[in-house]
């Protein structure tokens, strides 16, 4: 067993931590790191990866010996935890850790590294910036280890990891650990000169808790709302994961103006203000931590009983890390993923091939539950009240309007008159004119 092979100091650390037994990949990476050989470890989130790596590294350190050890993590927030956990083991062998991350003051650190710490923990980028400067020898470094080494493989970091490594010895140990493979963890002989054990511990791993994998339709106007009602359900606490900044910030705006105590958690902001945020969440201060994926790798909150996914995951392997952040070292947890009915078609493909039950919940009554409640029926009367009959109006035809008599118009016919006849009327009058105008000159004369 591990722990039985492990130093005396690391036995006695481990019985004050109340650990019980060693996880899958803690048993399985033992010896072959403590032997010196290249290891690729796949295991489940919340598996112990750090102290499985941790122990068997340390235990070759020689102190006061200058820096042996390099740990790289792909996110501050990671870098820190890992270095905690490291520098508790490290303390008990008399060694020293030193945390080493972009965003925290430059020249702090570079004091912190006269104290020559034999195991430095840190993101690639600001490693490499300070080894440019040769205030970091990296000449005598024996172990490299790639923490979620299948992010750090990605194109944006893979670049500064293999700068940061070519300045390390060429005969160098490496550790390649993470829950998840990619297909550039097929290429780590191209990219490192390596040829390591495979060990993926995922079948044998029986430290994951239970896990309900759920989901709340809703539409995508409503989720502020669905997560302020979530925030009432007795001890209730959520990491809530969401694809972008911009959705992040609004819905964190939302709920701040609601009264929900919120934080966010992401790139953009100071190490500080993340590193505060994280406490705070995790001394269950704030009820809600909103994060992008950032927070979905590495990071360790005890007891987290809630992951609820605002949005849904861009990749199957987004999904796996966000829904490690709970039910960890067999605790209980719940995954819930807000959708509408157009996305629910598109998670429902892209988790079909990680084998997890999908359950369809509701949120009702201040709880979360399986099925709705189904409505009383009213109870029978005891007399039967008659309806009111109807009476059917008889509508009478409205009488006949009698039939107009067609009266055939009658045409007068025209006189027939002597040509002499005609016009008489105007005859008439010309020869009174002419009478009264010949009386008007006789009297004038």
């Amino acid at each position: 067993m591990m722990i039985e092979n492990s130093l005396p100091a690391f036995k006695q650390y481990w019985e004050t931590l109340a650990y019980k037994e060693p996880s899958a990949i803690q048993e399985k990476v033992y010896e072959p790191l403590k032997t010196g050989k290249d290891v690729v470890g796949i295991s489940p989130t919340g598996t112990g990866k750090t102290v499985a790596y941790t122990l068997p590294t340390l235990e070759q350190v020689e102190p006061k010996a200058g820096l042996q050890i390099v740990i790289l993590t792909p996110s501050q927030e990671l870098s820190i935890q890992v270095g905690e956990v490291v520098q508790e083991w490290a303390s008990q062998l008399g060694l020293n850790a030193q945390t080493i991350i972009g965003g925290a003051n430059l020249k702090r650190q570079l004091d912190k590294l006269k104290e020559k710490p034999e195991i430095i923990v840190g993101t690639p980028g600001r490693i490499f910036e300070i080894s440019e400067t040769k205030k970091l020898k990296l000449h005598a470094v024996k172990t490299v280890i790639l923490d979620e080494a299948d992010q750090l493989l990605q194109q944006e970091q893979l670049a500064t990891v293999r700068k940061l490594v070519n300045k390390m010895p060429g005969q160098r140990q490496m550790g390649f650990f993470s829950a998840t493979s990619n297909e550039l963890m097929q290429d780590l002989n191209k990219w490192f000169n390596v040829d390591p054990e495979w060990i993926d511990a995922t079948e044998d791993d029986r430290s994951k808790g239970e896990v309900l994998h759920a989901y709340i339709e809703t539409p995508t106007r409503k989720r502020v709302e669905t997560l302020r009602r979530l925030t009432h359900m007795k001890d209730f606490r959520g990491l809530v994961f969401v694809n972008n900044v911009a959705n992040l910030t609004l819905a964190f705006e939302k709920l701040t103006y609601e009264g929900i105590s919120v934080a966010v958690l992401h790139g953009e902001k100071y190490k500080t203000e993340r590193k505060q945020a994280l406490q705070q969440f995790r001394d269950g201060k704030i009820k809600l931590l909103l994060t992008t994926d950032v927070g979905s790798r590495g990071l360790d909150i005890q007891g987290l009983p809630y992951v609820i996914q605002y949005d849904v995951p861009l990749t199957k392997e987004s999904y796996i890390h966000r829904s490690g952040r709970t039910a960890r070292m067999g605790k209980t947890g719940t995954v819930l993923t807000l959708v509408n009915e157009r996305e629910l078609r598109e998670f429902k493909k892209l988790i079909s091939s990680l084998e997890i039950k999908l359950s369809r919940v509701y949120l009702h009554g201040g709880e979360i539950v399986k099925e709705l409640p189904v409505a009383e029926e009213q109870p029978e009367r005891v007399e039967a009240v008659k309806a009111p009959v109807k009476v059917k109006k008889t509508i009478k035809p409205a009488p006949a309007k009698p039939e107009r008599e067609i009266v055939e118009p009658v045409f007068k016919k025209k006189k027939h008159r002597k040509k002499v006849d005609k016009n008489k009327g105007a005859r008439r009058k010309t020869k009174n004119k002419e009478t009264t105008q010949t009386k008007n000159e006789e009297a004038g004369t």
